[in-house]
């Protein structure tokens, strides 16, 4: 597993599900100070080849003056070719995915997140806000306090 390369192309994304959006509008259209917050899950079909990643993302407005808030629960559906590449079969039959493999994914999804949240914000007094870069590997080793 530590030496598999990952190949774009046999990352196939191949269904989107936007199990929730909830945007309550700022009531004034200034300048929009925000938090970021985002969750994640993982699942997986070992024998179809396919990957699940999860994100929920909440942003809130961090002025009292100002109050808006949006929540994503978006889910990505992956076929991987060659998946069996990608992870290890531990003694107590846990399945433990590469970080880099599950990294990548994350990033995919997010990125993806990206533009669809944007595109939803744009009818809102929201529309200015753009979600950050963020590391993909800070989304799956963050912690909640």
């Amino acid at each position: 597993m530590k030496d598999s390369k990952i190949i774009p192309e046999n990352i196939n994304l191949f269904h989107i599900n936007i199990l929730e959006s909830d945007i309550t509008d700022s009531s004034k259209p200034d300048k929009l100070n925000f938090d970021l917050n985002v969750a994640h899950n993982i699942l997986h079909n070992l024998k179809d080849e396919r990957v699940k990643i999860g994100l929920i993302l909440n942003i809130k407005s961090k002025s009292s003056g100002n109050e808006f808030k949006a929540l994503f629960n978006i889910d990505f559906h992956y076929k991987i070719k060659d998946l069996n590449h990608f992870y290890e079969v531990e003694e107590d039959a846990n399945i433990v995915f590469s970080g880099m493999f599950i990294s990548t994914l994350i990033g995919i999804s997010f990125s993806t997140a990206r533009g669809i949240i944007y595109q939803r914000l744009a009818a809102t007094n929201m529309k200015n806000i753009i979600l950050p870069v963020v590391s993909p590997s800070k989304i799956l080793f963050s912690k909640k306090n």
